[in-house]
């Protein structure tokens, strides 16, 4: 029996690594060997050191050194992580290492309601598409700094568990985000050569339905083969669907549309 491929677990905006514990844990009780890089545009420096560039470089670094051991991976990216992971996996799939002689490669790109991406394209984009950049000032606390915060994390991120004792300790531990982050623009489509599972969550308020069907219209609309699984919870399934989260990304490992 072939060993599972390893995992790349990229962390979304305002968030560590440190706030993904239980899912990472599940994952490794799934047979699964995990690497959670801490992103350093999420650092909590003010004014930020860090945006997108150094995000997709430390993440492309973890996957490189993964598939020159000749891993197999699959990314398993959240929210803003769509970004970087698209960013960061460019040449290190496997069809095209394989085309090059090259061993290992990342087989699978596994969207956590996360932001997939045309080259190009920025949140900001999708956050004007949707009309969210008309209530902004009511939903974050942007400063002159350069970083932002939600105003209301719980109701963002967990929506329904807002006033939980959890969620206090989770919104606790979040960090502010530098807001050039939002205009910078993906520059990867590894999506048009290895499959896709994207996890719509249809409560979610961070990354509405309507910006996630944007997104699926679009990568769909250029070719990219993508399977979509609908979660109806918040922006965070991992706290509220454990079980099916993990066995999302137990079917993307054996995925029958993974490159061989």
């Amino acid at each position: 029996m072939a060993p599972l491929p390893e995992i790349v677990l990229i962390h979304g905006a305002w968030h560590t690594p440190t706030n993904y514990t239980s899912y990472t844990t599940d994952l490794k009780k799934a047979g699964f060997t995990v690497h959670t890089p801490h992103l350093p545009s999420c650092n909590g420096t003010r004014p930020p050191t860090a945006t997108l560039p150094e995000d997709v470089r430390h993440v492309r670094s973890v996957i490189q050194d993964l598939v020159e051991a000749n891993k197999r991976v699959i990314m398993i990216m959240h929210s803003y992580g769509g970004l970087v992971g698209i960013s960061a996996v460019q040449e290190l799939d496997l069809p095209t290492r394989k085309a090059a002689g090259q061993p290992g490669g990342v087989i699978h790109l596994l969207y956590l309601c996360a932001y997939m991406l045309m080259p190009g394209a920025t949140m900001w984009s999708i956050v004007e598409e949707t009309g969210a950049d008309k209530m902004w000032a009511q939903l974050v606390d942007e400063d002159e700094d350069g970083t932002f915060f939600p105003l209301d994390p719980g109701m963002l991120f967990f929506s329904g568990l807002e006033e939980s004792v959890f969620v206090e300790e989770v919104v606790s531990t979040l960090v502010r985000f530098p807001v050039k982050a939002l205009r910078e623009g993906a520059t990867g489509d590894a999506w048009r050569r290895v499959p896709v599972t994207f996890v719509k969550t249809l409560g979610d308020f961070a990354v509405p339905v309507a910006a996630q069907d944007i997104m699926l219209e679009r990568v769909r609309g250029e070719g990219g083969v993508v399977r979509v699984e609908e979660f109806d919870t918040h922006h965070s399934p991992w706290v509220s669907m454990p079980e099916e989260v993990v066995r999302v990304a137990v079917q993307a490992a054996g995925d029958e549309r993974n490159p061989e």
